[in-house]
C-alpha cells in the first residue's frame, strides 16, 4: 500500500463511520455505515496540476459491484484505473528551447510550468514498481524528433528536440545528450527506448 493510500485509510477510519473492505496499493473499497450504507472506491486525489487537497477521491459503487470486486481484485484494479484521473495520463509536448532553467531539483519552462525529478521518479515507480526509484521517464534518440518524456503528475512532459535549419540534426542530438547528462549528474536516469 502506498503512503498516500495509507493516509486516506487513516482518515476514513478516523471518522468512525466506515469499514475498509479491500486494501489495494492505490485504492480502497469502503463501506460507509453512516449517514447511510453506501460503497465506494477511495484513493488519493491526484489533480491535473499535481497538487491535491487531503480529501479522498471517491467513486460510488453498488453493493453488487463491491461484492464482485472483492472476489475479482484484478478487475477491481482495472476498473479503478478507468475511473481515477491519475491514470488518465496526457502527454504535453514541449520544445527543448522552452526550458529556462535546469537545476538539481527539476526543470522550469518559459510558460512558468515546472517539474521536479522527485515527482517523476514517484510516478515512474508507480507504473513500474520494479524500477530503481531513480528513473524519471523514457527517452528515444532514434525517432524524429528525438525526445525525453518525463513522468510528471497527470500530463507527462515530452521534451522534443526539434530545431530546424542548417545543422539542426546535430544540434538536436547535442541538446538531447546534454539534458540526459544533466539528469544523470543529478542522480536520476531515463529508460532508453532506442
Amino acid at each position: 500500500m502506498t503512503t498516500e493510500t495509507e493516509a486516506i485509510k487513516t482518515r476514513i477510519l478516523s471518522t468512525g463511520q466506515a469499514e475498509i473492505l479491500l486494501e489495494e496499493n492505490d485504492f480502497l473499497i469502503v463501506k460507509w455505515l453512516q449517514p447511510e450504507v453506501r460503497f465506494c472506491m477511495a484513493a488519493y486525489p491526484y489533480g491535473k496540476t499535481g497538487m491535491a487537497n487531503n480529501e479522498p477521491w471517491e467513486h460510488k459503487l453498488t453493493e453488487q459491484q463491491a461484492t464482485y470486486y472483492l472476489e475479482h481484485i484484478d478487475e477491481a484494479v482495472e476498473y479503478f484505473k478507468s475511473k481515477h484521473h491519475y491514470f488518465h495520463i496526457e502527454i504535453k509536448e514541449v520544445d527543448y528551447d522552452s526550458i529556462v532553467n535546469i537545476d538539481t531539483h527539476g526543470i522550469k519552462f518559459r510558460d512558468f510550468h515546472w517539474l521536479t525529478y522527485e515527482e517523476c521518479a514517484f510516478n515512474f515507480k508507480r507504473k513500474y514498481p520494479n524500477s530503481s526509484g531513480k528513473c524519471i521517464g523514457e527517452r528515444d534518440i532514434t525517432v524524429n524528433p528525438p525526445y525525453i518524456e518525463l513522468y510528471t503528475f497527470y500530463a507527462h512532459d515530452k521534451i522534443l528536440f526539434n530545431k530546424k535549419g542548417l545543422f539542426s540534426k546535430s544540434r538536436n542530438i547535442d541538446d538531447f545528450h546534454y539534458l540526459q547528462k544533466l539528469i544523470q549528474e543529478f542522480g536520476y536516469t531515463t529508460l532508453d527506448l532506442s
